[in-house]
């Protein structure tokens, strides 16, 4: 131990920043490193550098302690300083060995660790220090398990801390400890054990709910989303900007306007300001829901409009197919002084990709580097895929594949394989379903779209081998399903649906906008 401090007390090992120059004149002082009854936090305050920590660290250790618990102390205030304010890797690692001399470390220290863990993305070691805490006699306390599970990096170490947390009274109805399980399992996709969680608590906040709801959204499980947001409302929570995007969200994607309008009307009554998180959300679920003059409005009103804002609008118009008016507003945009993102040239090129710009699309994508500095990623290039798809250009947007720095992915060759369907290319449908099968070999609509590619070219063996083969692999057709919204509740039907409650209804309505739009 003598060794190391030696190491460290000598100032040759300061970075240069901090050593005279040969002329004598210096920068900054050296480490001066504290008396006997000296305090640390003033001294520690000004290090910059880890090697001046471990200048402290050494003096520390060398210093003549009689109790153990004032070097504990010490070394405490040591780890508190490298985890402070503008911290990064290097001191986390140095911290972390620190934390190791310490005999015993209080459940803050512990929590402090365990919380820098969590915003470095180190699980295992968050874990390390948690079997330290244990080994040490040292109390979890209502924080500990919360940051332990921001720690975790999979669902099977965040099972290992739920059984804690159901071994430790004290904490078993905790909200603070519940609501973090709630969020980790919504984190992870395990919405089931989420929901349990979330059932067996006794009291539930602003921030449980949300995390429930934004859970659903988020994994596409849109009508409980909506369904929770109906509890939350009863149970008379007060609601946030966080719950609001979330349900709109959700009532975006179900094309649920009624209950998107009552949210809007929500936020009206409630003076909640239209902040662009929330005018983005509302902007969004207008355009979803067949609304773009609502869209519109929502825009103009809002008093900032950042770059989210902007990418909802242009986003609405490309849904609608008006491509022209999405490059008109992007000239808006850039005249405004708004920076545009990755996400703009997504929506821009999805607006050409559905009004048939196919040119005004090619050079978008081909501008981006340039321009703006913006490396085109996989969904960029699905994008072009899919522009050219759509006008036919289907040898085209094979050549992009086959040329794209990033291996295409499955929606790419789905893009091909449906352009491939509506233009009969049958050599090129059969390239494109070689890779899907490699990619999603039990994905059903792939071989039906195969399928009736080789019926529509009248090559029946060809049909029969992909039946056959849907059999040998037991892929079942699955039937599509479509929906409506009738008095705030969405039904979801399927052709000959017999399951459904009002079956004789749907077809009632059907038949009527038939006759409607004949």
């Amino acid at each position: 131990m003598n060794t190391l401090a030696n190491y460290y007390l000598t100032t040759q090992h300061l970075p240069n920043c901090n050593r005279s120059s040969s002329s004598g004149s210096s920068s900054s002082s050296p480490t001066q490193l504290p008396g006997p009854h000296h305090p640390l936090p003033p001294l520690l305050a000004k290090c910059t550098h880890v090697i001046q920590f471990k200048q402290i660290h050494a003096h520390i250790l060398k210093k003549p302690h009689h109790r153990h618990h004032h070097t504990d102390s010490d070394l405490t205030q040591l780890v508190q300083s490298l985890l402070g304010p503008g911290s990064h890797q290097p001191h986390l690692d140095y911290a972390l060995a620190v934390f190791d001399q310490i005999a015993r470390p209080s459940a803050f220290l512990c929590n402090t660790l365990l919380r820098a863990c969590a915003l470095h993305g180190l699980g295992n070691r968050g874990i390390r220090v948690y079997h330290q805490m244990m080994l040490q006699d040292v109390e979890p306390d209502a924080y500990t398990y919360p940051f332990l599970l921001k720690a975790c990096s999979d669902l099977g170490q965040g099972k290992a801390v739920h059984s804690l947390v159901l071994k430790h009274d004290a904490l078993n109805s905790h909200l603070h400890a519940l609501t973090s399980l709630v969020t980790f399992y919504c984190r992870c996709g395990d919405l089931g054990s989420a929901r349990s969680v979330f059932d067996r608590m006794t009291q539930r906040n602003l921030v449980s709910w949300t995390a429930m709801i934004s859970g659903y959204t988020k994994h596409m499980r849109y009508e409980e989303g909506l369904a929770l947001f109906r509890e939350m409302l009863l149970s008379g929570v007060e609601i946030n900007e966080l719950t609001l995007v979330s349900v709109l969200s959700a009532c975006a994607h179900l094309g649920a306007l009624d209950v998107g309008r009552r949210v809007h009307c929500y936020i009206h009554r409630n003076h909640v300001p239209l902040n662009p998180l929330i005018a983005a959300a509302l902007i969004d679920m207008y355009a979803k829901s067949g609304r773009m003059d609502k869209a519109s409005q929502v825009f103009q009103t809002a008093p900032v409009k950042s770059v989210s804002t902007w990418n909802s609008l242009i986003g609405g118009l490309a849904i609608h197919g008006n491509g022209r008016e999405a490059l008109e507003r992007f000239q808006q945009m850039q005249m405004n002084g708004t920076k545009p993102d990755d996400v703009t040239f997504i929506t821009l090129l999805s607006a050409c990709s559905h009004s048939g710009l196919v040119e005004e699309g090619q050079q978008i994508f081909y501008s981006m580097g340039g321009d703006c500095g913006i490396q085109p990623n996989i969904k960029h290039f699905g994008c072009l895929v899919d522009l050219l798809c759509r006008a036919g250009r289907t040898e085209e947007a094979y050549r992009v594949m086959i040329d794209m720095p990033i291996e295409p992915n499955e929606f790419l060759w789905g893009a091909l394989l449906n352009a491939c369907a509506r233009n009969g290319d049958v050599l090129l449908a059969e390239n494109a379903m070689e890779k899907l099968v490699e990619l999603e070999p039990f994905n059903d609509g792939n071989y039906a779209l195969m399928s009736n590619i080789y019926a529509a070219n009248r090559r029946w063996n060809d049909v029969g081998k992909v039946r056959r083969l849907m059999k040998d692999m037991q892929i079942i057709k699955n039937p599509g399903l479509s929906s409506i919204e009738v008095d705030n509740i969405v039904h979801e039907f399927m052709v000959a649906d017999i399951k459904h409650p009002f079956p004789g209804e749907i077809d009632c309505t059907l038949e009527d906008l038939v006759m409607t739009i004949s």
